[in-house]
């Protein structure tokens, strides 16, 4: 009895200690993969973000795939590391960012830049936090800050340079739909 009242609190802690959010992605009205993303408290100020996506599709005899994966270490508030994985096609470009204790080091494919701004907010908190009197947001993916537009309450944009507009819609702080636009609009709306 004892055994099973310490597994039920360490299984409780951990619940309490992760979120986890699923989305649907969709393409006219048809469900063409999902997204689950995974906020974990590590304690003493450690938070790991996970996100796993995929999605295919046919068109025009031509089948379309693409599946990311992230994880994302925050430390007191602020970005420490982050490595994205995208592949599009089966084309893969892996993106990865580290702090050194100055500095970002950031290398996308063969590409190394370095920005000694302090990143507070990046891409991945967009599921957990709506961005409210944020004008700028950075993409792990990217490497690069990204302006950001409010809309109306609860409703932000963010336009990228490859003509991609992206509209986050948020409920109760909590990211409920995700419109990337770039002809046809695919839809990520959340599940659960």
């Amino acid at each position: 009895m004892k055994q099973f009242a310490l597994a039920f609190l360490f299984v409780f802690s951990l619940a309490l200690h992760a979120q986890k959010h699923i989305y649907d992605v969709e393409l006219f009205g048809k469900k063409i993969g999902s997204t689950v993303v995974e906020r974990i408290d590590k304690g003493n100020g450690l938070v790991e973000y996970k996100l796993s996506s995929n999605s295919s599709v046919s068109i025009l005899f031509t089948k379309k795939t693409s599946e990311m994966t992230m994880d994302v270490i925050y430390k007191n508030g602020q970005l420490i590391s982050s490595y994205v994985k995208n592949v599009k096609d089966d084309v893969a470009e892996v993106a990865t960012v580290i702090w050194d204790g100055a500095r970002y080091v950031i290398k996308r494919g063969e590409e190394t830049l370095v920005m000694k701004q302090v990143v507070d907010f990046s891409n991945i908190l967009l599921y957990y936090t709506e961005p409210k009197g944020r004008l700028t947001i950075f993409s792990e993916r990217l490497g690069r800050f990204w302006n950001f537009t409010p809309l109306q309450d609860g409703v932000y944009e963010c336009k990228l340079d490859n003509g991609v507009d992206n509209i986050y819609r948020y409920k109760n702080g909590v990211l409920v739909e995700l419109e990337m636009s770039k002809g046809a609009s695919v839809f990520m709306r959340l599940v659960k």
